[in-house]
């Protein structure tokens, strides 16, 4: 570039062409300003949005390095593994409290921000949780921490957050970047034209004094303000004119050095434009950008850009009679600084990736990997080149790429983070577990643009888990093993025991009819015995079915009080046998419980049974409290006892099973040292527990804290409906409807008529009672007189005045004798409260007469059998036999039985198969079945019982006197209920 400025020695011309140039310069000048300006500001936000990228690198790597470290710990268990968490963790405040400085001098969202410090704190106290639950309560605990996904989403949120702000910032510095070149372009053509026309200007101004001093003015004026440094030399090399900006840049004061020349003006200008300065002026030919490094007195030096241009001045006639050259300078400082800063950042950047112990790489939005870190090649031994684009899949395995590939597209398109775990193979060919995680990047409209991805290795993880899978899987086939051998066992035991004690109730009845009472009380010892033995083998079980996870929990509602005293009734002559009292001490207002009441009768029974074993001559006593706990009623039962008492380390191992609390207690006193253990586990299992209080030598005081409803919503339902039905009846049951306004006369009617065979069902009051007679068509219905809303005596004449109702027997249950108007009303039967339970059963049995039954009892133990057909016999029950399945499907072919009496255990055909074939026949379906067995029920036998049989009940727990109750009640017979063993249970269970 060069400007030539011709002599116009007349004057003629006007102003014009001057202050038209004037305008184009100080518009050209505006522009560079602007461009200058804009650039300054753009390399100051890159500069802060480098240094956003930098925190957020600082910060994501070392929470990495914290929950890797975590990781391993929770796998290993081993210290060693926390070393990278204690080097990182002090220094998550500080890049904090960095991030939060660099971020106020970006244009980032500062609701990010608070994401970040709430992402990050949350998973430090996450991972510090994990940490601790591995150290105080092992590895299954961590895990399950773990398994919970707290953390994983938590440091999905912080990943999403970091990804956005880097985005953010990337976006930014981009933007400012293109805004740089552009302004570049602009400044480009602003500094050729404002050169072209400040250099016309400054020629015609220095040449023509003639054409007047307000263009010599405006032309100073202009290059005064010029947002550029300018400076004009001749061919010497003398300095002619340079604007304030120049000599500021350069260092000294322009106008006091006109004439000098310009090297000797600014010595520090000669190193770097000296010989491009002479090349211009000798050659006629421009450069630019020439970079001038000038001292300042501190550390960094002062950057100028130097263009230079040739000039020269003519006459007319193209004369050339003076040349030189003129310069323009701009100051580049902040701005090479801005680029050192990026450069420095990404270097940073690279370093930070390159030394995190996972490999990583980055994206673009269809799957194409064009950056990897050092620890990628390191381990994979590929180049770049390789592994561009789709490259990365000639490493992966050939039996997971597929799937890796498949998965890895299907996140690509649904914008959603990406994880999996897949073999990756190695330089040496080996292959390697890595757990692969990306995550996708997006732009301010949302669209995902980029993808960072890491690859960690947990191949040691892997073995770590699956040596503990195996471990796992070992001690569960264990524990499996020995429940099948208690079970196994149980069963073997039971069978010749339940023998005993049948035979031995069958030898009392005939003592007793002979007369020989001396014999009655070794008879009893051995039943005593018998049952002693299989209370202890009953122990066992139930001890193996809460290790297995197989004790169920069957909720009931009942009179608290009432079981109190069933309890106290059971164990009285066990707790008088050592001449001690027994004290009872019950709030008033116990009320109901909604739980297990055979689990809980159990706990208390083991409790009176462990202080009567400990306790001679002394007092045994109960105290029963109701009371409110955090919006819910506990019912608390305290047994106290002033027997041995115990130490303090005593009752620290008292509830480990198989443990009393010392060796000569176990001589002296015998026991398995499992009652306690099994009550603790009964009162968990109910939701609450069992705490003990001892003193040595003055007895101890065992109390058991349980909710008053095991489920509260079923309780509240029941509460709230009108009425309500019975317990489920077997198949075919008659249907009782009870209508009567007090809660308590319906419950004892339905559980007094349910252990009768019939199905019940409730009414609170005489409307809904007709309304449910219409429904339903009871068999027979039992009425009260004093109700609301209609009494007793209206219902009655509605249902005899209804001809689809009028035939139903109705038996009247009140308090009001009024025999003569209920008959005359028409009811069948009449009934004074409080009820008669014989009385009751007499008249529901003669209402629901039946023809008589014939039983099946199918049994491959000889002395099981016989002992049924004789005591089933003499209560009148006509009897025949089989020795297995298959002999009692031939006897039902034979003639239709009653009912079915079935062992589940025998050769041929066991009970199982024959229910199958049993039920298979419709002709056979209405028949009752009922198992009596010796096996250890499990989940997958009830699953089979279910649909097919009625009742299972179990030898051990069940006496021949039981079992004739409960077949009355079964056939609708009953002429009374099922009596409870020693420890309280009759297991009558209703299966379909």
């Amino acid at each position: 570039m060069s400007a030539a400025i011709s002599e116009n020695p007349q004057g003629r011309h006007g102003s014009w062409p001057f202050i038209v140039a004037g305008i184009l310069l100080v518009l050209a000048l505006a522009a560079y300003a602007w461009a200058w300006i804009g650039t300054s500001e753009r390399a100051r936000d890159i500069d802060a949005d480098t240094a956003l990228l930098n925190s957020t690198e600082r910060l994501l790597a070392g929470l990495t390095t914290i929950e890797t470290s975590e990781r391993g710990f929770v796998l290993t268990g081993l210290e060693d593994f926390l070393e990278p968490y204690r080097a990182a963790r002090p220094q998550i405040e500080p890049s904090l409290a960095q991030l939060r400085d660099d971020w106020g001098r970006t244009a980032a969202d500062p609701a990010i921000l608070e994401r970040i410090e709430a992402s990050a704190r949350t998973e430090i106290e996450f991972i510090e949780e994990v940490i601790r639950v591995r150290r105080d309560e092992g590895f299954e605990p961590a895990a399950t921490v773990v398994r919970s996904g707290r953390g994983k989403a938590n440091m999905d949120v912080f990943r999403a957050d970091i990804g956005e702000a880097q985005d953010g910032a990337r976006k930014r510095i981009g933007i400012a970047e293109a805004a740089d070149r552009r302004s570049g372009g602009i400044a480009a053509i602003a500094f050729t034209i404002a050169v072209l026309v400040g250099l016309a200007l400054a020629w015609l101004a220095f040449w023509r004094h003639r054409d007047g001093r307000r263009t010599a003015q405006l032309l100073s004026r202009v290059l005064d303000n010029a947002p550029v440094g300018l400076a004009f030399v001749d061919a010497e090399g003398r300095l002619k004119r340079a604007n304030p900006l120049f000599a500021g840049m350069v260092g000294g004061d322009a106008n006091a050095l006109v004439g000098q020349n310009l090297f000797e003006a600014y010595p520090d200008l000669r190193r770097n434009l000296e010989q491009p300065l002479r090349a211009v002026i000798d050659g006629r030919a421009g450069t630019t950008n020439v970079e001038v490094l000038l001292p300042t007195g501190g550390e960094r030096e002062r950057i100028l850009a130097v263009s230079i241009f040739p000039l020269f001045l003519t006459r007319r006639g193209d004369k050339s009679i003076d040349h030189g050259a003129g310069l323009v300078a701009t100051d580049q400082t902040e701005a090479i600084d801005a680029q050192r800063r990026t450069r420095d950042s990404e270097a940073r950047f690279r370093m930070i990736a390159d030394s995190i112990p996972q490999m990583a790489w980055i994206a673009d939005d269809t799957g194409h990997i064009s950056w990897y870190n050092k620890r990628w090649f390191d381990f994979t031994g590929t180049t770049l080149q390789e592994m561009q684009g789709l490259g990365w899949r000639k490493v992966h395995h050939p039996d997971h790429e597929a799937r890796v590939v498949a998965d890895f597209q299907k996140a690509l398109q649904i914008g959603e983070v990406w994880e999996d775990t897949f073999p990756l193979r190695a330089a040496d060919g080996s292959y390697r577990w890595f757990l692969s995680q990306a995550l996708p990047i997006r732009d301010d409209t949302g669209r995902v643009f980029r993808w960072f991805g890491t690859n960690t290795d947990v191949t040691r993880q892997r073995a770590f888990e699956e040596e503990l899978a195996a471990a796992r899987d070992a001690a569960e086939n264990a524990n499996r093993a020995k429940s099948q051998f208690l079970a196994n066992m149980s069963h073997e035991l039971r069978t010749p025991l339940s023998a005993v004690i049948g035979y031995t109730e069958m030898l009392e009845e005939e003592v007793e009819e002979l007369g020989e009472a001396s014999l009655l009380g070794d008879l009893r010892k051995i039943k005593g015995n018998a049952r002693h033995l299989l209370s202890l083998i009953n122990d066992v079980l139930d001890l193996s079915k809460i290790e297995a996870d197989r004790m169920e929990v069957f909720p009931e509602s009942f009179d608290v009080s009432e079981m109190i005293a069933d309890v106290a009734s059971t164990v009285g002559s066990l707790i008088e046998k050592k001449e001690n009292r027994l004290e009872i001490e019950a709030d008033g207002a116990l009320g109901s419980m909604h739980t297990d009441q055979v689990k809980l009768r159990q706990c208390l029974i083991n409790l009176f049974s462990n202080a009567a074993k400990f306790t001679e001559k002394g007092t045994i006593r109960l105290v029963a409290r109701r009371s409110l706990r955090d919006g819910r009623d506990w019912l608390s039962f305290a047994v106290s006892d002033t027997g041995i008492g115990m130490s303090l380390e005593q009752t620290q191992k008292l509830f480990e099973r198989f443990t009393q609390v010392d060796a000569s207690t176990t001589r002296r006193f015998g026991g398995t040292g499992l009652g306690l253990a099994i009550t603790r586990s009964f009162c968990r299992m109910l939701g609450g527990d069992i705490s003990v209080a001892s003193e040595e030598g003055k007895g101890s005081c065992f109390t058991i804290l349980i909710p008053a409803e095991l489920d509260v919503a079923a309780t509240e339902e029941e509460a709230a409906a009108p009425a309500q039905p019975g317990p489920e009846p077997a198949e075919g049951a008659k249907l009782v409807l009870v209508i009567d306004d007090d809660q308590s006369a319906r419950d004892l009617m339905t559980r007094f008529l349910a252990r009768e065979g019939f199905a019940v069902q409730t009414a609170a009051d005489g409307l809904s009672g007709l309304q449910f007679a219409r429904d339903l068509r009871p068999s027979i219905i039992l009425l009260d007189v004093t109700m609301p809303r209609m009494d007793g005596w209206a219902v009655l004449r509605s249902l005899k005045s209804d001809p689809d109702l009028q035939s139903i027997p109705v038996v009247m249950v009140t308090v009001i004798d009024e025999h003569h108007l209920g008959y005359s009303l028409g009811a069948a039967d009449y009934l004074i409260k409080p009820v008669e339970w014989d009385k009751l059963r007499g008249v529901v049995d003669r209402l629901s007469l039946a023809e008589p039954v014939e039983i099946l009892a199918i049994d491959d133990d000889e002395d099981a059998l016989e002992r049924a057909v004789a005591m089933l016999g003499r209560a009148g029950f006509e009897m025949r036999t089989a020795a297995n399945g298959r002999e009692g499907l031939e006897r039902a072919r034979e003639r239709k039985p009653g009912l079915v009496l079935l062992d589940l255990m025998m050769p041929v055909m066991d009970g199982f198969d024959f229910l199958r074939e049993f039920r298979a026949n419709p002709d056979w379906a209405d028949v009752p079945v009922i198992v009596l067995t010796s096996k250890d029920m499990d989940r997958e036998d009830w699953r089979a019982l279910q649909g097919q049989a009625d009742k299972v009940l179990n030898k051990a727990r069940v006496g021949m006197k039981d079992l004739i109750a409960q077949l009355r009640v079964t056939l609708g017979r009953g002429d009374g209920e099922p009596k409870r063993d020693a420890v309280g249970n009759i297991e009558s269970e209703h299966v379909g």
